[in-house]
């Protein structure tokens, strides 16, 4: 079945209002169907690369060690929220290499790797790639993991038992701030395990 992707507004007069080293913010007069105009403001990331389908990667890291399966998170704290926010690792383009400076870990395999998720489409176009791999935790490089975090993060690596993902992020909720994609993850992993 295919999905209607006409616009069914008019667009008009769209301005840059502000033009920064990460992000630019954009207005656009539009006009619907039955002729109400309106303005919408909106957020937009300047520093994807050419060609590629998403400003970033979130990976959903499964480690399997010992008979017993994980999830690797990461915990650091987010100047525009004001808070440590709980997410997956995260990367401009490159997964693998991303996984492995911010957390220490090496993925054996890549499972699988989403199209273009947009993250809050009503207010950016910022979006991410979802890749989900496979880490041997049992695997030399991944008993000891160290991470090379450049000089500006601040991160904490979080290895939690895959079971308790849910419960662990409800919890934590009361004192950081979770990622949504984090936490869709999380409710469908337990939807999942209900069927």
């Amino acid at each position: 079945m295919a999905v209607e992707v006409k616009c069914p507004y008019k667009l008009y007069d769209e301005v840059v209002l502000f033009n920064g080293k990460w992000m630019q913010a954009r207005q656009i007069r539009f006009r619907t169907a039955d002729g109400t105009e309106g303005v919408w403001q909106s957020a937009h990331r300047n520093t994807r690369p050419a060609g590629a389908s998403a400003d970033g990667v979130s990976i959903i890291g499964v480690l399997r060690r010992a008979d017993k399966k994980f999830i690797v998170l990461v915990k650091q704290y987010r100047i525009p929220l004001g808070k440590f926010c709980l997410e997956f690792p995260a990367a401009e383009q490159a997964a693998l290499r991303e996984l492995k400076e911010e957390t220490g870990y090496t993925a054996s395999r890549v499972i699988s790797t989403s199209e273009s998720c947009g993250l809050d489409p009503g207010l950016t176009d910022d979006s991410v790639n979802l890749v989900m791999v496979e880490i041997d935790g049992d695997a030399p490089e991944n008993v000891n993991p160290s991470q090379k975090l450049d000089s500006t993060e601040s991160i904490d690596v979080i290895l939690l038992e895959h079971d308790q993902l849910l419960n662990y992020v409800r919890n934590a909720g009361k004192d950081v701030v979770v990622e949504a994609c984090l936490y869709a993850y999380a409710m469908g992993t337990q939807f999942a395990q209900m069927a």
